[in-house]
């Protein structure tokens, strides 16, 4: 086999480690979205969890409180992240005010930073993500 034929090349830098112990919610309205990160996390060995707006995000949260990070979509349908997360954030229980949640959007505006800041977000993730970003913020959530 000759080097350098298309296809049979290794590049290191998009290796991930494939060990990622993390409940994970996964909170987007768009099922295309929802299937692309499902297939990155199962294959790296997070458990996966779904909800399609920010009013499930809010019942699965309360509901199971395991998860050890979201990823919320800023704007959805019935109720957008933002909304979702000061919601969460103003429950009493420290787990809601610790949970990391990293919003994962199109874009970010200059006003939006400001809000995504106030409403307690953790980090952010523009969409369409790279999954070796998405490995590294998740990683630092993980379980030891």
């Amino acid at each position: 086999m000759t080097p350098g034929i298309k296809g049979h090349t290794i590049n290191n830098k998009d290796k991930v480690e494939t060990e990622l112990n993390i409940n994970v919610l996964v909170v987007d309205d768009n099922q295309i979205n929802r299937l692309l990160i499902s297939k990155v996390l199962k294959k790296w060995g997070a458990n996966v969890d779904f909800a399609e707006n920010g009013i499930e995000a809010i019942e699965k949260i309360e509901l199971h409180k395991s998860f050890d990070v979201v990823l919320m979509d800023i704007h959805m349908p019935l109720m957008g992240g933002l909304e979702a997360i000061e919601i969460i954030r103003s429950k009493s229980d420290p787990y809601f005010k610790k949970l990391p949640i990293i919003a994962l959007t199109a874009s970010i505006l200059n006003n939006e930073m400001g809000q995504i800041e106030s409403a307690g977000i953790n980090d952010y993730i523009l969409k369409p993500f790279d999954t070796n970003t998405l490995y590294d913020k998740l990683s630092r959530y993980k379980k030891q």
